[in-house]
């Protein structure tokens, strides 16, 4: 039955219709996102695969957010409302939780692409021999057209994400025993998939899209504070001159970009 309960201990394994097939948690996590939660739910009890197990915790919203989960709680095994230190502390506190074999994050905003994505995936091969299960991903545009993603060769990792985490799949015994690493600010996802990498952790990709999400800009800090997280990331495994090259140049374009624009808003 799903709860609010405080104490996490409390939580009951969830029990698998179909013992031959893995059980898979579902997290979600949400602040004040009354006007998305609703898509992302619907994603996720919708899935025509059995074996799931659904998670949301809440940051202690101040709009909608939490009486829409609770229409749909029969639906989730297991939901909370409290203050957290961000988006990755909250999801470090869900994967405490989670009992499935593997877990996803499908945060507020974010859904599957379709109804049987999980059917497709965990249905169709063993996937047990795998760390990290990935697939493309589909980018909601501000006019609010779809374009698909195609993800990026793992060996270029060192330049950007090469998929998006919510078209990640991760064995649960992996993050419980590597969370977040919280001192990163932006980029704690990048940080663990790609240190996993080079730690020589197994991906497999799938070749078609898993998830679908809105992004829209980043401020000028975020940019750089982004830039310079994964820069640190990286020179911890490829410190060459390549790299630095890259890095560099990133910020230099970016920077002559933005120059540009103001002369040309100024004529």
């Amino acid at each position: 039955m799903p709860s609010t309960l405080k104490n996490n201990s409390n939580k009951k394994p969830k029990i698998k219709l179909d013992e031959e097939k893995p059980l898979i948690s579902i997290i979600t996590v949400v602040y004040n996102g009354e006007k998305e939660i609703e898509e992302t739910i619907q994603s996720v009890i919708n899935q025509t695969y059995e074996n799931i197990e659904y998670i949301i915790l809440d940051g202690a919203s101040k709009d909608g957010t939490v009486a829409c989960i609770k229409k749909h709680e029969k639906n989730i095994d297991y939901w909370k409302s409290e203050k957290d230190k961000g988006i990755y502390d909250a999801m470090n506190k869900a994967i405490d939780l989670a009992t499935g074999e593997w877990i996803n994050f499908m945060n507020a905003g974010d859904r599957f692409a379709g109804n049987n994505v999980l059917e497709e995936i965990f249905d169709t091969e063993n996937m047990e021999n795998y760390d990290f299960i990935y697939g493309e991903h589909i980018w909601k545009g501000l006019d609010d057209k779809e374009h698909l993603v195609k993800t990026k060769p793992l060996s270029q990792m060192w330049q950007r994400i090469s998929f998006c985490h919510q078209s990640l799949f991760t064995k649960t015994k992996l993050m419980q025993e590597k969370k977040f690493d919280l001192s990163y600010k932006i980029v704690c996802d990048y940080q663990h998939y790609f240190s996993s990498y080079n730690e020589g952790k197994l991906f497999h990709k799938v070749n078609f899209p898993i998830s679908v999400f809105s992004a829209g800009g980043f401020s000028d800090i975020n940019f750089f504070k982004r830039t310079k997280e994964r820069y640190s990331v990286v020179k911890q495994y490829k410190n060459n001159l390549e790299m630095k090259k890259y890095y560099f140049n990133l910020v230099k374009t970016y920077y002559m970009n933005k120059v540009k624009q103001r002369i040309f808003n100024a004529k």
